[in-house]
């Protein structure tokens, strides 16, 4: 993955001391309304 991502998620698997280290990443809306900030926004790439 080119970059860094930053996860600030400490009880997901694929962080690793503040950085993403999943293979991809999937970011969708939290729900079904529009999305105008990242408190709309959700990793669904988490894993526990």
């Amino acid at each position: 993955m080119p970059g860094e991502v930053k996860c600030m998620v400490e009880e997901c698997n694929h962080n690793q001391n503040k950085s993403c280290h999943a293979d991809s990443i999937e970011v969708r809306s939290n729900g079904g309304k529009k999305v105008n900030s990242t408190g709309d926004t959700c990793c669904g790439t988490f894993k526990p």
